[in-house]
């Protein structure tokens, strides 16, 4: 099962809004530049699973889990690299807040049209050092990269997101639903992922 993009720990579950947000002394939030994308794989994203989420005839079932996530799965950086470069190369939007060189939390937004009508955009990543967690770090990205997808003039973003309860339950408590049609390309990506949609209007 994979646990790359779009995963949210539980810690971010409960945490301050984006205007009570400042970032920690000594970090700024700024572009990753495209030799600093495999910094994402240094991210520290250790976290607990204790439950899932199997999407079946449109209902979320949970199902109990005991999973200890630390570092990422075998073989996802080379698998997920080249896409990121893709993405980069066409136009992508990655941020990356930062101390010094060490890279503690991100945020990807394709310019790849999704959707019926061209106008979603997929939240391609979104990762949050343990230190930076509870925070409102995570809220406060996500809401960056609503922006930017509203800038783009989409209509929704669209993310794939790991089934864990923690991270499906991130998403769902700041505006996404159930997709009503997932994207053919992603859904045979990660058809174990929950996929969803927010509408931006």
């Amino acid at each position: 099962m994979r646990f790359n993009s779009c995963f949210i720990p539980s810690s971010a579950l409960n945490t301050v809004p984006d205007s009570s947000l400042s970032l920690p002394d000594g970090c700024t939030f700024r572009p990753l530049q495209e030799s600093e994308l495999n910094l994402l794989w240094s991210i520290d994203r250790s976290e607990r699973i204790d439950g899932l989420y199997e999407l079946r005839d449109g209902v979320l079932h949970k199902q109990a889990a005991d999973i200890d996530l630390r570092g990422w799965p075998e073989g996802d950086p080379e698998k997920y690299h080249p896409e990121h470069e893709d993405a980069f190369h066409r136009g992508s939007w990655f941020m990356g807040v930062f101390k010094g060189k060490t890279l503690l939390a991100a945020v990807g937004l394709d310019s790849l049209p999704l959707g019926p009508q061209g106008d979603w955009r997929q939240l391609f990543f979104l990762h949050v050092s343990q230190s930076l967690r509870g925070q409102g770090m995570g809220v406060w990205l996500l809401d960056q990269a609503k922006k930017q997808a509203v800038e783009w003039g989409a209509k929704a973003v669209y993310a794939s997101a790991t089934p864990s309860v923690n991270t499906v339950d991130f998403y769902r408590a700041h505006g996404f639903e159930i997709a009503p049609e997932p994207d053919a390309r992603l859904f045979e990506l990660d058809p174990e992922d929950i996929h969803l949609l927010c509408c931006l209007e």
